[in-house]
């Protein structure tokens, strides 16, 4: 038993603490690079979105709702529950109505909240 006292004992004298410390540090640094990737992963999903929609807007063509179609997709990975909701709306709306241009200020003021402008 004395043993494992002198292994303590030899432990903390090395920097126990130490140790904690850079695991912890470690920790952080991994989850704000993680964090970052996600970031980056999702403000190109809604970058993608917004040009596609865009696209099918001008031109309405298959080609351009098979587009906004993969990066709506996309967006459900990585956007919150509240951006879909308004997502959804925009969809449900028609064109050129009130409707579909209120859809379109509140998607965006979610998108902000979510890549943390707003």
């Amino acid at each position: 038993m004395s043993e494992f006292g002198a292994f303590t004992s030899f432990l903390s004298g090395i920097g126990l603490g130490g140790v904690v410390t850079f695991l912890i540090k470690h920790f952080l640094e991994q989850r704000s690079k993680l964090r970052e990737v996600w970031l980056l992963d999702y403000k190109a999903a809604c970058d993608g979105l917004l040009d596609a929609y865009r696209e099918v807007a001008l031109s309405n063509s298959d080609e351009a709702k098979k587009r906004y179609a993969y990066w709506e997709l996309k967006l459900q990975l990585y956007a919150s529950e509240a951006v879909l909701q308004r997502l959804q709306e925009l969809k449900d709306s028609a064109p050129g109505t009130v409707a579909r241009e209120s859809a379109q200020r509140t998607l965006l003021r979610e998108m902000r909240k979510d890549l943390g402008f707003a």
